[in-house]
């Protein structure tokens, strides 16, 4: 039966595009040399994430907010450019992360792009990334779209935080979502961080909870900007029974990891989890309560407005 090889990557990243983007063709080539057919890489990559401790208005946010502006690139760009070649020259994909200037608008969108040896496949922009507007705008939708071996979608970072994103993958046909994401510790100790582990739990219940495979791509720097931030690393491919088949710790590199997607997934959702097929089993009828837009319930409501006791 076909197989694919999923491979992710830790990697310490520099505000610094020239850099960054000289880094990521080696880890394409290195890739490539593990027969990797898609490669993730983290979130905002290219140009390096924002220090969020500053306060808005504060000179380090306007200078970071400039820096974004100066750098920030239209996709298809000069950088999906460079790895569209590599992704050429090697017959793989590649999700990128970089700060996307919109091609309308004097917007910047933090934005994760899989690119392939045809050319920009996708382009997802964050969309759980309230804390982020001075910097970045949220994207709009939740698209998936096919690879030659997966039915695939994308999410950045906080987005793992929302098990309806990946439901929304899995109810699309999706098999596999790929992940790049800038998480950080809350402390320096990897054995008690709560921030880590947090990331950890939500990949293993995301993918088991959906029965598809996740890969997941992180920064790994340590003492970064003025805080001495820690980035978890930890890079990670989960497949569709919630296990984690192969991840790094806070080390530089790429892993890999080989499989039948397909079968493992139909695999979990006929002989894992007691054999049942935890999509099949919704019951959609009963969860209207997920999609109201409206501020308040019906039922505060009527609790607040409706009639009152005599």
């Amino acid at each position: 039966m076909p197989t694919t090889t999923l491979a992710t990557a830790n990697v310490r990243i520099e505000q610094d595009k020239g850099r960054n983007l000289g880094k990521f063709v080696e880890m394409i080539d290195e890739a490539a040399a593990k027969g990797a057919d898609i490669l993730v890489l983290p979130e905002v990559g290219l140009q390096g994430y924002a220090d969020l401790a500053f306060a808005l208005g504060s000179t380090s946010s306007v200078a970071q907010k400039q820096y974004y502006y100066r750098n920030a690139e239209t996709v298809p760009g000069p950088a999906t450019d460079v790895i569209a070649a590599k992704a050429a020259e090697h017959g793989m994909y590649i999700q990128l992360g970089l700060a996307e200037r919109a091609v309308r608008g004097d917007v910047i969108l933090n934005a994760a792009a899989v690119i392939g040896p045809e050319g920009v496949v996708n382009v997802y922009r964050k969309t759980h990334n309230q804390f982020e507007f001075p910097y970045f705008n949220p994207g709009q939708e939740l698209p998936v779209f096919d690879l030659p071996f997966a039915r695939t979608g994308s999410l950045i970072c906080y987005d793992l935080a929302f098990p309806e994103v990946m439901r929304t993958f899995a109810l699309k046909g999706a098999n596999l979502a790929l992940k790049s994401t800038a998480w950080p510790m809350k402390g320096h100790d990897r054995e008690t961080d709560y921030h880590g582990y947090s990331h950890d739990l939500a990949a293993r219940a995301n993918a088991f909870f959906n029965q598809m495979w996740l890969v997941t791509s992180n920064h790994c720097e340590k003492g970064a900007y003025s805080t001495g931030l820690d980035y978890w690393g930890r890079s990670q491919i989960v497949d569709p029974f919630g296990n984690v088949v192969a991840a790094l710790d806070d080390e530089e590199g790429v892993v890999v990891h080989t499989a039948d997607l397909e079968a493992e997934v139909v695999r979990s959702r006929t002989n894992g989890f007691f054999g049942l097929n935890l999509v099949q089993d919704r019951r959609p009828d009963l969860y209207e309560e997920l999609v109201r837009t409206d501020l308040y319930g019906q039922s505060d409501s009527m609790r607040i407005n409706g009639p009152h006791p005599a």
